[in-house]
Formats: C-alpha cells, sequence, structure tokens
C-alpha cells in the first residue's frame, strides 16, 4: 500500500499526551502518544458548495509512528474547525468522531463529500481550534 511521507516534528512528552487538545506552535498538529504506529487522514470542510454537494477536501494516509507528532496544515489556522481520523491497522483500532467523510483504501486526496463506489465513509473528530494560529491534537492511547 503506498503512503503519503511525513515530516516528524517533535517526540511527544509525557504531559503532551495527556491533554487531548492544546494550543501549539503555529499549524494544525496531530501527535501519537501510543506505543503502535497508527495512520491518520484529515479533511476541511470548505464552506463551499458545486453542482454535486458540499465541497470536503480529505487527505491521506499519513503514517504516524509511536511517541511522534507532524504538522498536517502550516501556518495560521484560517479555519473554525478542522476534520482527523486515525487508525491503527493491526489492531483495529480507530480514533473517530461524528462527521462522515470520505477516505480510500490506498493514498488519496478527494474533494467531495460525495462518496462513489471507490470510497469509503470514515467518522472524523472536528476539532474546533477558535481560529488560533496554532492547535494540538492528541490521538489518546
Amino acid at each position: 500500500m503506498k503512503f503519503l511521507s511525513i515530516t516528524l516534528l517533535l517526540a511527544v512528552s509525557g504531559a503532551a499526551g495527556a491533554a487531548a487538545q492544546q494550543r501549539s506552535e503555529t499549524g494544525f498538529r496531530v501527535c501519537n502518544p501510543s506505543l503502535r504506529e497508527i495512520e491518520v487522514a484529515k479533511a476541511l470542510d470548505t464552506g463551499a458548495s458545486d453542482a454535486i454537494g458540499q465541497i470536503v477536501i480529505s487527505e491521506g494516509w499519513y503514517k504516524l509512528p509511536p511517541n511522534a507528532c507532524t504538522l498536517l496544515w502550516a501556518g495560521p489556522l484560517q479555519y473554525d474547525r478542522y476534520l482527523v481520523y486515525a487508525q491503527d491497522k493491526s489492531t483495529g483500532r480507530e480514533w473517530t468522531g461524528t462527521v462522515p467523510v470520505c477516505v480510500s483504501p490506498q493514498a488519496f486526496t478527494i474533494r467531495t463529500n460525495n462518496c462513489g463506489s471507490q470510497y469509503q465513509r470514515r467518522l472524523f473528530t472536528q476539532v474546533d481550534t477558535r481560529r488560533q494560529n496554532g492547535w494540538t491534537h492528541n490521538f489518546t492511547p
């Protein structure tokens, strides 16, 4: 399976693993305080629509090693809400929410909220950043 590469930014400290969400440096980071590698997908509801429907841009899969973080969106945050989902394929564990978003089993970028037969839906967690300059979301074990 082909995966998107990521740059590891820092190791997760015990304090970072304790909080599910917190302010951080500029950008939106996700951290994996668990002992297993996880795969992460991200999505953004653009607030726009086309002839088919609402435009949601989803992208994945980012491999995130244990005790590591990565930047999913760089720079000051321009939206109030960001969507994230993670899975541990070896155990079947998922970090889910309530917002249905299209994904694919292979590396993907999808620019619609209407899933065809080639896509699956996963329930993403909506993170309200209140347009802070930076945010960190931890996928707690």
